[in-house]
């Protein structure tokens, strides 16, 4: 598989959905915004970074690594620069068809911290006033990516109810009224309608129900599959789970479940 990388408006997009994730908590991302596009190309270009057609960083793992340690470090942001670095890293990693497997919280988050106050050296001893050199950094944080970091089994993704709502309305689905502690699952046909003057409106056709915890719960994994079965929106439908989930759900998606971290990251 070809290495997949991520643009600089790929990394704004991560920023501007933290923006607006966090925008309502106590650990708003404020100023918001790009300080410096130079830092945020010198940041996404590190993916890129060679001689010729030889890449430094030609593996996933290490790619990430890079990209990681350039978003953290090189600050492009005014404000949630750790967070950018952790989500695009995640995001990196998921484009390339991996994740990481049995890591806790703390764990990322020591990470993270460590990346951002240059500790992340683990098998080299230096003074106290020694900074590590980049290189053994970045080499470093992609030892730790592979210790758990594995192939993903493609299938279906953890998303919230919020996300799956967006999902469908781009397929003329949706999720429409509630009854309880359930929600409708619908489909959107345009109709024809009036005797003389016939006019084109927009209905919702009930099509099933499922339960409903609320909008920023996240979704079974059997309710995905059977909501996926019964709209038609599986493989052998010809939607493929790269059609069904795009990169804003991927985003959204490592957002929500990565939630404390993020917030304890504001702190820091």
């Amino acid at each position: 598989m070809e290495l997949q990388t991520l643009s600089a408006e790929d990394v704004v997009k991560i920023h501007e959905r933290l923006v607006e994730d966090f925008a309502a908590s106590k650990d708003p991302i404020a100023p918001a915004g790009v300080r410096s596009m130079a830092l945020l190309e010198s940041a996404v270009g590190r993916q890129h970074t060679g001689l010729g057609e030889t890449l430094k960083y030609p593996r996933p793992i290490e790619n990430a690594a890079t990209l990681t340690y350039g978003v953290c470090n090189d600050h492009p942001f005014h404000n949630g620069n750790k967070r950018a670095a952790l989500v695009a890293m995640l995001v990196h990693l998921d484009r390339n068809k991996l994740s990481l497997f049995d890591v806790g919280q703390k764990e990322l988050f020591d990470m993270i911290i460590a990346v951002a106050s240059h500790a992340f050296d683990p098998k080299r001893k230096r003074r106290s006033d020694e900074r590590a050199q980049p290189d053994d950094e970045v080499r470093a944080i992609a030892q730790w990516i592979a210790d758990s970091a594995d192939k993903v089994i493609r299938g279906e993704k953890p998303i919230t109810y919020r996300q799956l709502r967006r999902i469908l309305e781009g397929f003329d689905y949706g999720l429409g009224d509630t009854n309880g502690n359930y929600i409708e699952v619908v489909k959107h046909e345009t109709i024809e309608k009036g005797l003389f003057r016939r006019q084109k409106i927009r209905v919702a056709k009930h099509i099933t129900s499922r339960g409903y915890p609320g909008e920023t719960k996240e979704v079974a994994m059997k309710v995905i599959k059977d909501v996926r079965r019964i709209c038609r929106l599986r493989e052998e439908d010809g939607v493929d789970s790269s059609s069904f989930y795009d990169q804003t759900v991927v985003m959204d998606a490592f957002i929500n479940r990565y939630r404390k971290i993020l917030t304890r990251l504001a702190n820091r």
